[in-house]
């Protein structure tokens, strides 16, 4: 993989999770991230969701470097995730750098940095001249950052490091007196205006040293991905998942499969994501050499949305009027005459062409069984994807004509016959770059294009109220360029 910012990506580290509940279960589970986990240390960078972003240093380097540990130089790797909470694939080597721009000169050297794009602040961890680590907050203004500013009311004589945003709100690591040993994660309310900071409850802080917590995604049991030293661990700094402890009954799951043909052969080079509604990641996977690939335990109590794209290592598209077939797992001895043999087939998904197709694997079954209030509602289980996506051209913040006109069809779908727009959903429009040019100019760039989709939005009688328009610069630049340059837009839960 190509150089990455670790200031855009952590951009995308603005999840809404329910700390507070959460925290409130004792029944939490700690899970090594076995994996990725090795006796060098291990430092949790971000998440975006799909990708774990970690460094890794020889665990003699902490012994022999004291503070400026935290600025060694280490060994980037991501790691995507397959299955639950921590169940992660090989990583792959790569490079985080940290951009710095001009007003940022008189600074020290950079531990960390984090970015709120919605917001547009930035949170570093620098390196002071009295040998600690500070916090910094720089706002954006026009195009460039302003002069960063030292978050006096937090920080203390001793170090804050690993800076990262958790729904404004800004979690970072230090060894200050207070917590409950060495190093511990503290998170500081941007309600309070950050004028102070209380460290977070067990299990995620512990008699050990926790650096860094990062929220594990959008619905409540997420929980958090945490660089900690533990006793369970392989050896100093290691990476784990902590959340509440959720067994869902056996008789609510299904153990499903997914197999994808085109004109009845099998599609292979396809990677597979789904993820439920609200975020939360499930599965993550390739079909395998059949064009096949079996999910596993899956409770469809809701909808959960999948995600087929080219594997990056083949570049070919999906051809349009592909189908994906959905099969529930048979009793041993059973279905062998089915042509997934011990498989029943139970669905099939119509593909569109393109580099990415996203659909909602729905539970019909439940559903359909549902009353409608009378003969004319009109409402529909939709089947197919919730997500529209426009291309834009070099430089361009707004749509082509034929994009617009597609984009105003698209949304125009949801409206019911009294012109009402879907009940208890926002529209969640997002910004994207190519990885070409100053970070800061595609930062802008993007949340241009955001802001047009939502004027388009509002002249069509969406309430401003349920449009939420964020810009993610190039921090997702694939490096084809012309899938970088988009803007996704989508009904979410409000």
């Amino acid at each position: 993989m190509g150089k990455r910012c670790v200031l855009s990506l952590l951009a995308v580290l603005l999840w809404h999770v329910g700390m507070a509940s959460e925290l409130a279960d004792t029944t939490w589970r700690v899970e090594s991230l076995e994996q990725l986990n090795t006796r060098s240390d291990e430092v949790l960078i971000g998440w975006d969701g799909r990708e774990l972003y970690f460094g890794r240093l020889a665990p003699t380097a902490r012994l022999e470097s004291g503070k400026r540990w935290f600025l060694e130089n280490r060994e980037d790797f991501t790691s995507n995730r397959l299955m639950g909470w921590s169940e992660f694939a090989p990583p792959n080597p790569t490079k985080l750098m940290a951009n710095r721009f001009p007003s940022w000169d008189a600074l020290g050297e950079i531990q960390h940095a984090a970015i709120d794009a919605e917001r547009g602040v930035v949170v570093l961890s620098v390196w002071m001249k009295d040998g600690q680590f500070d916090l910094f907050m720089a706002q954006r203004e026009g195009g460039d950052w302003s002069i960063p500013r030292a978050l006096d009311a937090l920080n203390s004589p001793h170090d804050e490091v690993f800076p990262n945003f958790y729904d404004g709100d800004l979690l970072f690591g230090s060894d200050r007196p207070g917590g409950q040993g060495g190093f511990d994660v503290y998170r500081s309310n941007r309600t309070d205006l950050f004028l102070k900071a209380n460290p977070l409850p067990a299990p995620i802080n512990s008699v050990g040293d926790e650096l860094t917590a990062v929220p594990g995604g959008g619905a409540s049991g997420s929980g958090f991905y945490v660089s900690a030293v533990r006793m369970a661990g392989r050896g100093g700094v290691d990476l784990w998942w902590m959340g509440p402890a959720q067994q869902p009954s056996a008789s609510d799951a299904v153990i499903l499969g997914m197999e994808i043909r085109h004109r009845r052969e099998p599609l292979l080079n396809l990677d597979v994501s789904i993820r439920e509604r609200g975020g939360k990641h499930v599965f993550s996977g390739a079909l395998d050499e059949v064009g096949r690939v079996a999910i596993g335990a899956l409770t469809l109590d809701a909808a959960v949305e999948v995600r087929f794209e080219a594997n990056a290592r083949k570049s070919s598209p999906l051809p349009d009027g592909a189908v994906c077939h959905v099969y529930e797992q048979c009793e041993i001895g059973s279905c062998l005459d089915s042509p997934w043999p011990g498989w029943n087939h139970i669905r099939s998904y119509r593909l569109e062409g393109g580099e990415a197709f996203v659909f909602d694997l729905l539970p019909l079954d439940a559903l359909g069984a549902l009353n409608r209030p009378s003969d004319i509602d009109q409402s529909l289980l939709r089947g197919d994807s919730e997500m529209w996506v426009g291309r834009f051209e070099s430089s361009r913040a707004n749509l082509a004509g034929n994009d617009l006109q597609e984009f105003i069809e698209w949304l125009k779908s949801y409206q019911n016959l009294d012109g009402h727009w879907p009940n208890n959903l926002k529209l969640l429009i997002e910004g994207h770059t190519d990885g070409n040019g100053v970070s800061s100019d595609n930062q802008d760039l993007s949340m241009q294009r955001a802001h047009h989709v939502a004027r388009v939005a509002a002249q069509l009688g969406v309430p401003e109220d349920r449009v939420q328009a964020s810009g993610f610069g190039s921090a997702f630049a694939s490096g084809r360029d012309h899938q970088d340059r988009r803007v996704t837009v989508r009904w979410v839960l409000d």
